[in-house]
């Protein structure tokens, strides 16, 4: 442990003129120290130094220390990828989901992965792919397997800080799975009651509370879908409140939301809605849905809205025009405080663009956004644009080295990620599993 020690004393020291500590002094230190000294490290580089001894490797199954890293580990703005399918996947039809969300209502005391197993619906589907985490600080992947978390028949739909949520593939009742891909915690929620085929979801926790919505692809008959409800699941440790899938207010008349994301910032939910495009808000405190006016909606393309650092909803797309004063580019656009007005904060340089023209080829593209960062990847491309807003920078992300070939796949979708060793407002669910935790691969 002491030859650890010297080994990152000595990089810590050698652009500095000061004397290195004398790793002897380790072996003295108050374990406590030695603790809060690990809690600082980001779950990369915890992980790494798992290895040290036994004591560091089973520290991730102490609540003290838990709770220590919890509250003063740094903030890593990552962004986790899955690469999509190059064909849709076949879903069951309304019979087949019935009985699978009936059987996972039945064993919703049991782990996701339990109850899924028992279902024919999922029975001989592959294993979800390993989520792709890219830290666009140091320009880095890691990969994570999610075989042994998610069950087979599950897509990956929100995030929220240190959780990913899953939502089922199967037409009907929709389940949401959950997870924390590094302490492999998973649990589910109780099944929506409004059968849905692609509805689009939201979800913002917090240290002791979790919020999601699901909203649109109402099913009100084997072949007709309309966006006409949303449902809303709330619980909150400090209060006690717990409402599961309550009907929000109705959506607003003309809607029609593409399956996606929503972006939560202010205590909103915010989404796309597409024919002509229009931005959708959700407030969780009034339970009221309204409808933005986009800035150039007539001439957007492929447009998303993304929350990036201090809570800010912006809405990135591209600008086509016929008109030869306002060329082609991809702009964002930040709503102000009053919650209606846009101004346009950035666009895309003309080489970068002539770049990005080229590489996706009218293919069309998605945006997500995490602190200071802005990632934009292109349909059916494994490549991933990013802009810093802080230095103004455009650059391209390095190749994924998990990934062979970008030909003959679906592209990657992105998802906002904070790597956390602790996700307690998952403690709120009844129906959990525990794994041991998952290192970084990579």
């Amino acid at each position: 442990m002491e030859e650890a020690f010297a080994a990152v004393m000595t990089a810590a020291t050698s652009s500095s003129s000061a004397m290195p500590m004398d790793p002897r002094i380790w072996r003295h230190l108050p374990q406590g120290l030695v603790d809060r000294v690990l809690a600082f490290l980001p779950p990369p580089a915890f992980f790494r130094a798992r290895a040290v001894c036994k004591r560091w490797y089973a520290l991730v199954f102490s609540d003290s220390f838990l709770e220590l890293h919890l509250r003063l580990a740094p903030t890593l703005p990552c962004f986790a990828f899955f690469l999509l399918p190059s064909k849709p996947p076949l879903y069951a039809t309304s019979a087949a989901s019935s009985s699978s969300a009936s059987a996972s209502a039945s064993s919703s005391s049991s782990s996701p992965a339990t109850a899924a197993a028992t279902t024919t619906s999922t029975a001989n589907r592959p294993p979800p792919a390993p989520a792709l985490l890219l830290d666009p600080v140091s320009n880095s992947w890691h990969r994570i397997p999610l075989g042994t978390i998610i069950p087979p028949g599950f897509s990956p739909a929100a995030s929220s800080h240190g959780v990913l949520c899953f939502i089922s593939d199967d037409a009907g009742s929709k389940t949401l799975v959950l997870c924390n891909l590094l302490s492999k915690l998973a649990s589910q929620l109780p099944p929506t009651p409004t059968p849905r085929l692609f509805p689009t979801v939201g979800l913002t926790v917090g240290p002791s509370s979790i919020s999601a919505v699901v909203a649109g692809d109402d099913m009100i008959s084997p072949f007709a879908v309309k966006n006409l409800t949303a449902e809303c699941f709330h619980a909150d440790g400090v209060t006690g409140f717990y409402s599961p899938w309550a009907t929000g207010s109705a959506l607003p008349r003309l809607c029609s939301f593409e399956p996606g994301r929503m972006a939560y910032a202010a205590g909103r939910f915010y989404c796309m809605s597409c024919g002509p495009f229009g931005v959708m808000a959700y407030d969780v405190g009034t339970n009221a849905w309204e409808k933005i006016q986009p800035p150039m909606r007539r001439f957007l393309r492929s447009p998303s809205i993304v929350e990036c650092g201090g809570g800010r909803v912006v809405l990135v797309a591209a600008v086509e025009k016929s008109k030869l004063s306002v060329p082609r580019s991809v702009r964002m656009w930040a709503l102000q405080p009053c919650g209606r007005a846009w101004t346009e904060i950035d666009r895309m340089p003309h080489d970068v663009h002539a770049q990005f023209s080229e590489a996706e080829g009218g293919r069309g593209f998605e945006c997500v956004g995490h602190g200071d960062f802005l990632a934009i990847t292109i349909k059916g491309s494994n490549d991933v644009l990013l802009f810093e807003f802080y230095r103004k920078e455009w650059r391209w992300a390095p190749p994924c080295r998990f990934l062979h070939g970008g030909s003959g796949c679906g592209g990657l979708r992105g998802f906002a990620y904070e790597p956390r060793l602790a996700t307690p407002c998952m403690a709120l669910l009844d129906s959990s599993s525990f794994i041991p935790f998952q290192g970084f691969s990579g």
